[in-house]
């Protein structure tokens, strides 16, 4: 039997000391992921920065595009084809631009090119989204 008022201190039970090595290690792991989270959201930052500097970019271009129209330095179907061409390279960068192939007399046209023609025509067939894409560059030359 111990002594009363005797040496020794308070005992911890093992349980206590357990959990008091717990705490620690959960506050260690508490800051570690507010430090995550930190540079998760400066990461996430970056990209919305890049992607709203894409945008601009593009929207830039197509302007260009616009006023050009309006101008007229280029017709209806040369606008659609220069905004196909805008909309493949920043969707469909695996169709980059290539340089031809020369055999004799003929040229290969990439895939690019025959993938941009194609969707020329189609907006050409279309009236509807003709007009559409010709309203959108009136707005945007008016704009810019």
């Amino acid at each position: 039997m111990p002594r009363v008022g005797g040496g020794g201190g308070p005992i911890v039970p093992p349980q206590a000391q357990g959990a008091q090595k717990a705490q620690q290690t959960q506050k260690s792991d508490f800051a570690g992921k507010v430090q995550q989270a930190t540079s998760q959201g400066t990461d996430a930052a970056r990209t919305q920065q890049a992607k709203q500097t894409h945008q601009s970019k593009m929207t830039g271009k197509a302007r260009e595009i616009a006023k050009r129209l309006a101008n007229g330095a280029i017709d209806q179907k040369e606008a659609t084809r220069e905004f196909v061409s805008l909309v493949i390279e920043e969707r469909l960068p695996q169709f980059k631009k290539r340089k031809k192939k020369k055999q004799g007399d003929e040229e290969e046209s990439s895939a690019e090119q025959q993938l941009e023609e194609a969707v020329t025509e189609l907006i050409d067939r279309d009236p509807v989204l003709a007009s559409r894409l010709q309203n959108q560059f009136k707005k945007m030359a008016a704009k810019g």
